[in-house]
């Protein structure tokens, strides 16, 4: 075709761009051979130095005793001793995106990130190892999809040999569902370690939870010496997203997703059950304050209850920014999100504020420091706010690596 379409007497310029076009081809080949040759698995890499860690992209942020901790892009956690006006870079082994960090003691904490990595740390932030990743993720989730679809199997014969036409129906589609969740699990052995941990919770230095895409569950009893796929226990057969688990007294967890899941166990996660939602969008987190609770999501939905989650009354705020995250502080709660959207509550959740920071930037997490500021992070990094919510002037410092 390339022939066709060259003017007649152009015979030159055509051999010129046939060989130029030969020539790509040839550097095309080359340039993917040297990407593939230098590439490397950045489950395999650890974080590399920088000075400006504190200025990229961080997703979450929360206290370790008197220490805080934050954690981002290209495996980067810091960490600050001085309320967070200048930070140290931990030792990560991996530089992959990390989304959320839990700490159940000044020194026992997890971070979880991208391609199913979890990380851990015993001596509050400083050093990190890696305890698991997407490859044994999806291997963990193969077997048991495949337990699962066994038992449908079974339960059909069974269903078809009492003759129930009832039981009949349920066990074929439990055994359709079970098939394909087996298929989309297979899949993702295919393709690699993708799917990304969204949140983690630790009730003490041995249980724990790791949350995320797709219905990501998995749990551990040992400290992440081992992690289970418990995804059947939730009622969530279409594997929607969850976002964030939030424990909401002694022994109840509740987990929030999207299309305005809301999952709740009252033996620390034992079992769940589905209990009604306010919302149908996604829901980002929920904070809880004693007696109430500020669940919010989408479009800045934000909804108050005062009975355990039973009834929800929608909170408004005169923002429709997305909230991603927010904080119990010791007499305001913060909710902050996209386009520098920051909503302070008083100490009762009945009168808020919203604020814009300058610059407009998305905000995922926040924690109140111990001097009583709190310390904000997202796509620019770090920033401090006063007890108000105000923007303090900005003087953080990193300093310099040693790795």
């Amino acid at each position: 075709m390339l022939f066709n379409l060259v003017r007649p007497g152009a015979g030159t310029a055509l051999v010129r761009t046939a060989g130029f076009g030969r020539m790509l081809v040839v550097l095309t080949l080359l340039i993917s051979q040297m990407s593939l040759a230098a590439w490397k698995d950045p489950l395999d890499t650890p974080s590399a130095s920088t000075s400006i860690a504190h200025q990229t992209l961080l997703l979450d942020v929360v206290q370790a005793g008197e220490r805080l901790v934050a954690v981002g892009s290209h495996g980067h956690i810091i960490y600050s001793d001085d309320n967070g006006s200048s930070w140290q870079q931990g030792k990560v082994p991996v530089s992959i995106t990390l989304t959320a960090v839990y700490f159940s003691s000044p020194q026992h904490g997890w971070a979880v990130g991208h391609d199913g990595v979890i990380l851990a740390t015993t001596d509050g932030g400083s050093n990190w190892t890696r305890q698991f990743d997407g490859y044994s993720a999806n291997k963990a989730i193969v077997a048991a999809a495949k337990n699962k679809k066994q038992r449908a199997e079974n339960a059909l014969l069974s269903a078809e040999e009492a003759g129930n036409d009832v039981a009949v129906e349920e066990a074929e589609m439990a055994l359709e569902n079970a098939t394909y969740a087996l298929e989309d699990a297979e899949y993702d052995v295919s393709t690699g370690s993708t799917k990304p941990f969204l949140d983690v919770w630790f009730y003490d230095a041995r249980r724990g939870f790791a949350l995320g895409a797709y219905g990501m569950f998995f749990a551990t009893e040992d400290g992440g010496a081992s992690w289970q796929d418990v995804s059947a226990r939730l009622p969530n057969p279409e594997r929607l997203h969850l976002n964030s688990i939030t424990l909401v007294d002694n022994r109840s967890l509740v987990v929030v997703g999207e299309m305005g899941l809301i999952m709740r166990s009252d033996d620390l996660g034992a079992s769940w059950r589905k209990t009604p939602s306010p919302y149908e969008g996604s829901l980002f987190g929920l904070v809880n304050a004693g007696e109430q609770q500020l669940l919010f999501g989408l479009r800045g939905h934000v909804f108050s209850s005062v009975d355990g989650g039973i009834s929800w009354t929608e909170a408004s705020t005169g923002s429709q920014q997305t909230l991603l995250s927010g904080y119990v502080g010791r007499s305001n709660t913060l909710l902050v999100g996209n386009a520098g959207s920051v909503i302070v509550f008083d100490k009762a959740l009945k009168n808020s504020r919203t604020l814009i920071i300058e610059g407009r930037k998305a905000y995922a997490a926040a924690v109140q420091a111990p001097d009583g500021t709190f310390v904000i992070v997202g796509e620019v990094g770090v920033q401090r706010l006063n007890a108000n919510g105000e923007l303090l002037d900005q003087s953080i410092t990193m300093a310099a690596g040693d790795f």
